[in-house]
């Protein structure tokens, strides 16, 4: 295993620290605004709601950058400078700024070893943007992967992610549009969801265009944001899609080869993931370590949690009575460790906008380690008045404590970066993976089981793609409270299952896929 340690900075004096520990509330979330000293206070304004943040290590400096879109104001993209502070180049700035842009998602498509992504705009052509080993980007875009109008009836693309469908080693895209009619023509590209393979050599294949009848009708829907993820462990990954208007979610099972490209099977009622909603974000983790996925995802003054029930077949069930059921209007929603304990805590962005009279103040929920949450906004630094839509996790400083950068609405600062104050003492573990040449270089869909001696396992799998309009910091975390003993399990998505003992802890690791050690080690510089 070839592998990187990053530095854990110390945040506060040890005296400070203990004064901290003292005095906080039991068990808070908390963060603090960094936007003004981090030099990071890009604009968003828009008359429609949109935004998108994509967390990628754009020049392999070892500390992940942020890449936001503007939609009347250019996207850009700020260079993490491993001191707290992020910087722009104007030269590569001029390469990316797109315009009417909103969701993002970051993978490295071409397995180069440097993070791509892909832009979803309005109106225009999307931009998939090629990193040119940190110096700029060239827009590779294919109609098999654009939206660009035809008519007047021209489609918004308001959901993007990436996922290996195939398993052939290269990165596949869903695209997801929001018609402008309530009543869209099914004949027209441009009102239809698309789902891309790719071949190699700049080309793909949209398979979606093959379906028909109730699955073509099903493409038509409001798409607002979605996950690969293989939900049912059967090593290939599936594709949930959350609308808006009531029209009710999708489940798309990957069933393999054949279908004029590849078999996705709608199995949404069957699963209890078609539950209609104003969708707006959308979360997965395992939230009660139970070995089953869970999904968050948002609405209009209420709020949906799916507690995994069974693989074979599989099935999820509804948890009204959650604590993340609140009544705001939501938009992204994050899984996330924010204190370290071993349990993934909640966040929920909300902006009320002519939706509804309820207040526009974001929401932190923390996990009572047993999968039940309870709400910890109160005190926690983001329980102020700001309308927020986009969403993602961030590790910016390297320290193991998981900060958010969010996407206000129409907000002179329309980007904020708030790190993660949380007083703990718990113990952390990360993981930045490489597929080398036996799978995508990032190992997207790959799964990391750890143990860590509890009696129950935490479980996180790598995805482009997810929130709202955003795509997360790409290494996977893991909080592990007092433990310091712990196996790791890597689920490769060729199938491959490497092992993993006597790990340091309080630091990131860079595991490589066993085929390819040795061969793909100059990806990452530890800073």
């Amino acid at each position: 295993m070839d592998r990187f340690s990053l530095p854990s900075p110390t945040r506060l004096p040890v005296l400070a620290l203990f004064f901290f520990l003292a005095v906080a509330p039991a068990h808070a979330l908390e963060f603090e605004d960094r936007s003004q000293s981090a030099g990071f206070e890009p604009g968003f304004l828009a008359n429609v709601p949109a935004g998108g943040i994509a967390v990628a290590d754009f020049d392999r400096n070892g500390y992940p950058d942020l890449f936001v879109t503007g939609y009347f104001q250019a996207n850009r993209l700020f260079f993490n400078q491993g001191s707290g502070s992020f910087t722009e180049d104007p030269a590569v700035n001029a390469t990316i700024a797109g315009s009417a842009c909103s969701s993002v998602a970051a993978a490295d498509y071409d397995n180069d070893g440097w993070p791509d992504v892909y832009v979803g705009c309005r109106n225009q052509s999307n931009l998939l943007l090629r990193n040119l080993a940190g110096t700029g980007f060239s827009n590779e875009i294919h109609p098999a992967i654009d939206h660009a109008p035809t008519g007047v009836n021209s489609a918004r693309t308001d959901a993007v992610a990436w996922g290996d469908l195939d398993g052939n080693g290269l990165l596949d895209l869903y695209i997801g549009v929001y018609p402008t009619s309530s009543l869209p023509d099914l004949n027209d590209p441009d009102n239809l969801d698309r789902i891309a393979l790719q071949l190699g050599n700049g080309q793909w294949n949209r398979i979606s265009t093959a379906f028909s009848g109730t699955q073509r009708a099903m493409l038509a829907r409001t798409a607002l944001t979605q996950g690969f993820s293989d939900f049912d462990f059967d090593g290939r990954p599936d594709l949930y899609v959350v609308n808006d208007k009531l029209q009710g979610n999708v489940l798309w099972r990957n069933d393999g080869a054949g279908c004029d490209g590849w078999c996705l099977t709608e199995r949404s009622a069957q699963s209890g993931l078609a539950r209609p909603v104003y969708g707006m974000g959308l979360a997965i983790g395992d939230v009660d370590r139970d070995g089953r996925w869970d999904f968050f995802f948002s609405s209009i003054d209420e709020q949906v949690l799916l507690r995994g029930r069974s693989t074979a077949p599989l099935f999820f069930e509804e948890d009204p009575g959650s604590a993340l059921n609140v009544q705001v209007v939501g938009w992204g929603t994050i899984f996330a460790d924010f204190d370290n304990d071993g349990w993934e805590d909640a966040f929920l962005a909300a902006n009320s906008g002519s939706f509804s009279s309820t207040p526009s103040i974001d929401q932190v929920f923390r996990n009572q380690a047993d999968g039940s949450f309870v709400s910890a906004t109160t005190g926690s630094g983001l329980d102020i008045q700001r309308p927020t839509e986009a969403a993602a996790r961030v590790d910016f400083d390297n320290d193991g404590r998981l900060d958010l950068v969010l996407g206000h609405w129409n907000q002179p600062v329309g980007y904020r970066l708030y790190r993660n104050i949380t007083p703990t003492s718990g113990h952390w573990i990360g993981f930045q993976l490489d597929g080398g040449s036996e799978v995508n270089r990032d190992g997207i869909g790959a799964r990391i089981v750890l143990d860590d001696g509890t009696g129950t396992m935490q479980m996180r799998e790598r995805r482009s793609g997810e929130s709202r309009g955003s795509s997360h910091d790409p290494r996977l975390h893991f909080g592990l409270g007092p433990n310091t003993m712990l196996s790791v399990q890597v689920h490769w998505p060729d199938g491959t299952l490497q092992t993993l003992e006597g790990l340091a802890v309080d630091q990131y690791h860079l595991i490589t896929h066993p085929g390819s050690e040795g061969v793909f080690n100059d990806r990452f510089q530890a800073p």
